[in-house]
């Protein structure tokens, strides 16, 4: 049985379904056809992009304009490779989750409004986050016939202006060529949406999914545990709701570890390098190209603040299911549930975390250290390149 509310939280499913299933790369539903194309595709973009750096090899702009674009490009074939191989495993969390949106899953008021919080965060994120991903995807697509429109209408426009910095393996030597291959190219714009912000949107909604239910197992405990009545059969209930959401975390952090790391290290390369663009082409009075790196900064802090803010929560509702079994009065029980609540506060102890690769756990501290990281390069970047 579904209230109206949990009905609407399992929106958060659905929608991930709908952008997850467009690059095939659904769980429960695995479209390799899909995913074979828009990988190809990809490799492809990305020789293209390698053949531009080659070419413009020793022009420091050309350089960093390439980077700015292709790195981020370059990151989706690592999330769409490794949500293709988590598959299996998401199979499994997602059957395991099916539960938690029905009313039975759910002791009291405070225990689903524990877990609403959390996924109202989810549904929110995941809205905004795409809308605004297929904004600015489209608009910055679009920003190199923007800039060049005179170019256009006169005739005197070079054909080497594509909407992203690659370099075809034939020459261009026509209108028709020219409006073929950036046809070609605008097959990015819906693979940004679906297969980069859509990616972070179902990892970060499955993260905040686990952080709910913590949050709800939390006033389980308090609810339960402080009652006589059943505590026999409530402590039991609440070992294995602990150990389904242990388990489930852990599938979370083992088959998405990787791409904390692939977002923590590319966000500071991209920060450092958009705001490094914005810069140069705000004193070249590029103002249409300043307006697309500010929506494309923007986005790009938003997804790196997004992963380290559900590091931050994990840690936090671990800690506070940890408390809720210490305040608990489970040294006036019989000893055989004295045990129970005692291995469940041992493993407690340790809290849960998401890392990038096991280097270092992701939190808004983590955050912080990111933006003075990309900060400090960009200083150093743009003393490099005044010098040459």
């Amino acid at each position: 049985m579904q209230t109206a509310k949990l009905a609407r939280a399992s929106n958060i499913v659905t929608w991930n379904k709908w952008f997850m299933t467009c690059m095939g790369l659904w769980p429960l539903n695995v479209n390799n056809f899909l995913y074979v194309f828009f990988t190809t595709y990809m490799i492809i973009y990305c020789s293209m992009a390698v053949r531009h750096l080659l070419k413009h090899f020793g022009q420091a702009e050309s350089i960093i304009a390439n980077l700015t674009d292709n790195i981020f490009l370059s990151m989706i074939i690592g999330k769409m490779f490794i949500c293709r191989m988590s598959c299996k495993d998401m199979t499994k969390f997602l059957k395991a989750i099916k539960d938690d949106f029905t009313t039975h899953n759910y002791t009291s008021v405070q225990e689903e409004m524990a877990y609403l919080r959390y996924n109202e965060l989810a549904l929110i994120f995941t809205k905004y986050s795409m809308s605004i991903s297929a904004f600015t995807a489209t608009m910055y697509y679009l920003r190199t016939f923007i800039i060049n429109w005179r170019q256009f209408l006169t005739g005197n426009f070079s054909y080497d202006e594509l909407p992203y910095p690659v370099q075809p393996f034939f020459e261009i030597k026509d209108t028709t060529t020219y409006a073929c291959v950036s046809a070609y190219l605008f097959i990015t714009v819906p693979i940004i949406i679906c297969g980069y912000a859509g990616a972070d949107a179902y990892v970060l909604s499955m993260v905040l999914h686990i952080c709910g239910q913590y949050a709800a197992l939390a006033y389980k405990v308090d609810n339960l545990l402080r009652h006589q009545e059943n505590y026999q059969r409530n402590i039991g209930n609440i070992v294995i709701k602990h150990r389904l959401l242990i388990t489930l975390a852990e599938i979370l952090e083992k088959n998405f570890t990787i791409i904390f790391l692939q977002q923590t290290l590319g966000t500071i390369l991209l920060l450092c390098l958009t705001l490094f663009h914005m810069i140069t082409n705000s004193e070249h009075g590029d103002n249409a190209s300043v307006v697309a790196f500010i929506l494309y900064t923007f986005c790009v802090s938003m997804t790196i603040f997004g992963y380290c803010y559900i590091g931050d929560c994990f840690i936090n509702e671990s800690a506070a299911l940890r408390d809720a079994f210490y305040n608990t009065e489970w040294y006036n029980n019989p000893p055989s549930c004295t045990k129970l609540i005692s291995i469940c506060m041992v493993r407690a102890e340790k809290p849960m975390v998401l890392t990038a690769a096991k280097f270092f756990p992701l939190s808004l501290s983590t955050f912080t250290n990111i933006v003075k990281t990309s900060m400090a390069y960009l200083s150093i970047l743009r003393n490099f390149i005044v010098k040459f």
